[in-house]
C-alpha cells in the first residue's frame, strides 16, 4: 500500500510539474470570451481584468498580424475608472492587468512595445455594461528616430516620460559605436520639452538629455566632451516636441 501511494504521488507530481506545463504552458490563446452584445472589439467589465471579445474582434486582432516589421512601435494604454478600486495603487495595477490580459491574445515584441496606465472619466453605465479599457497606437519608428552621419534625433513617445522603446535604444547605441571615429570631438546633446498645450516641466528636457548622455558615456566618450543644453518646441506633431538632438562640433 505504501509503495502504491508513493507511485501515485510520483505520477501526480510528474504530470503536474513536468508534463502539463509542456503541453499547455506555451499554448497561445486565440480568442477571449465572446459576446455579440458587446459593441466593442475588446472590452472589460467593471473592476475586472478579463478581456471580452465583441463585435469586430476578428478585424481588431488582424491589426497585430503585420507587426513583425521593425518599422513600427506599439503604445498600449490601459484605462481604469476612479471608483473601480480604493487606492491609486490598486487602480494602476488594474490598468496594468488589463494590458497583460489583452497581450495574452496578441503577440507583440517587447522591444517594440510601450505601455502606460491612465484614468478614464465615466460617460455611460459602465458598471453594468462592458466598456473599452485598453487601446493601442502604432507609431512609425521614422517619426521617433532620425539619423544621419553626424546628427541624431530621438523622440520620446509618451508625455512626461523618460522611456523609449528598446528597438530605438539599440539603434542609438549602434550609432554612437559607429561614431567612434569622431571621439575627439565635442558632442552637443540638446533635450527638448513639449511647449504646446499644457507644457511639460523644463527640467524634463534635461532629464531626457541625461538619458542619452549615459548611452554616450557607455560608448566610450569622455564626460568633458559632452555639452548639455535644453529648450522647448511647439511642433504640431506633439511627438516631435519631446526629443533629444545630438550633433558633433
Amino acid at each position: 500500500m505504501a509503495l502504491l501511494a508513493g507511485w501515485i504521488c510520483f505520477c501526480y507530481w510528474l504530470y503536474a510539474d513536468e508534463i502539463a506545463p509542456r503541453l499547455h504552458g506555451s499554448r497561445e490563446k486565440s480568442w477571449p470570451a465572446y459576446s455579440e452584445d458587446i459593441p466593442f472589439p475588446l472590452a472589460f467589465s467593471w473592476a475586472s481584468d478579463v478581456p471580452l471579445a465583441g463585435l469586430g474582434y476578428g478585424d481588431y486582432k488582424t491589426q497585430f498580424d503585420d507587426l513583425d516589421s521593425l518599422d513600427e512601435i506599439v503604445i498600449i494604454t490601459g484605462f481604469y475608472f476612479r471608483d473601480e478600486a480604493v487606492t491609486i495603487g490598486e487602480l494602476q495595477d488594474l490598468g496594468r492587468r488589463r494590458i497583460n490580459g489583452m497581450l495574452d491574445y496578441h503577440q507583440i515584441s517587447k522591444d517594440r512595445m510601450m505601455t502606460q496606465v491612465s484614468v478614464q472619466e465615466i460617460s455611460a453605465d459602465v458598471r453594468s455594461n462592458p466598456f473599452e479599457a485598453v487601446r493601442f497606437e502604432r507609431i512609425p519608428v521614422a517619426d521617433m528616430l532620425s539619423i544621419t552621419d553626424d546628427t541624431l534625433e530621438i523622440c520620446f513617445p509618451l508625455k512626461d516620460s523618460l522611456v523609449i522603446p528598446q528597438v530605438c535604444t539599440n539603434r542609438v547605441i549602434r550609432w554612437f559605436n559607429k561614431a567612434s571615429k569622431n571621439n575627439e570631438s565635442i558632442v552637443h546633446v540638446v533635450g527638448t520639452a513639449d511647449g504646446s498645450g499644457i507644457a511639460e516641466p523644463a527640467d524634463i528636457a534635461l532629464d531626457r538629455a541625461l538619458i542619452i548622455k549615459k548611452i554616450i558615456l557607455n560608448a566610450g566618450w569622455k564626460e568633458e566632451q559632452i555639452q548639455l543644453s535644453t529648450g522647448q518646441r511647439n511642433s504640431p506633431l506633439a511627438l516631435q516636441n519631446r526629443c533629444v538632438v545630438v550633433y558633433f562640433e
